[in-house]
């Protein structure tokens, strides 16, 4: 259905940030310290079924992917915010969630490499 390269698109990051790697990595922290923590409440919010909330939420977020270098990222996290508007089906946002998170858990230790890396 979706098709993640797993990995951060370095080339993209360098082309959007002129190869500036101090406002890479101050948008990976904020990425870090503020999209993958509210991304983690979009779960909460759906186990409580409160889908407007979880809505509004991904759409906030929905940027921050790309702006990381997450570009596939995009279409599903996409997806899941129309479906939580147009309130589909449960297992429609379920698996999409759940497909965005162990995505997003494979990314997270990349972008924490990348930020511990010497310049």
């Amino acid at each position: 259905m979706y098709s993640f390269r797993r990995n951060i698109d370095h080339t993209y990051l360098d082309e959007v940030y002129g190869g500036e790697r101090d406002i890479i990595i101050m948008m990976m922290g904020v990425f870090l310290s503020d999209s993958v923590p509210s991304w983690e409440s979009v779960g909460t919010l759906l186990a409580n079924n409160d889908l407007v909330a979880a809505g509004q939420v991904v759409h906030r977020i929905k940027p921050s992917f790309t702006m990381v270098g997450l570009q596939d990222f995009h279409e599903p996290v996409q997806a899941l915010e129309h479906a939580l508007k147009q309130g589909v089906g449960s297992s429609i946002i379920r698996d999409l969630h759940s497909l965005i998170d162990e995505e997003l858990a494979l990314i997270i230790p990349q972008i924490e490499a990348y930020l511990s890396e010497k310049a």
